[in-house]
């Protein structure tokens, strides 16, 4: 084979790739050898029962960690002053840019009263 073009190759796939498709195709959890005979239908790829029961481990164990690595809960916008938020002044800025400032004080000014 000439150098540069990797071996586990099957139809210009990684193993890995084919391991993804099947169980992404494969809805639920799919059988060792169920998977063994989708792989070989689909991408003429032999590989051994022990081989797809490590990839499915490994790629059970990186799709955990990457859930672990999102983001919780959003953090709430910072109070700035008297319980105005920093969205609270986006949203007067948002007024003031839309209908203008002397528009936004007459109004204040007459619900403030």
């Amino acid at each position: 084979m000439p150098r540069g073009i990797p071996k586990n190759k099957a139809n210009g796939m990684s193993k890995m790739d084919c391991m993804r498709r099947a169980l992404a195709e494969m809805v639920g959890e799919a059988q060792n050898q169920d998977i063994q005979k989708f792989l070989k239908s689909q991408f003429s790829l032999d590989m051994d029962v022990k081989m797809i029961s490590g990839y499915k481990t490994y790629l059970k164990a990186a799709s955990k960690s990457a859930a672990i690595r999102k983001p919780g809960i959003p953090v709430a916008a910072p109070v700035v002053a008297d319980g105005i938020t920093l969205d609270d002044i986006r949203a007067v800025k948002q007024v003031v840019n839309k209908i203008g400032a002397d528009k936004v004080r007459s109004l204040a000014a007459a619900l403030g009263d």
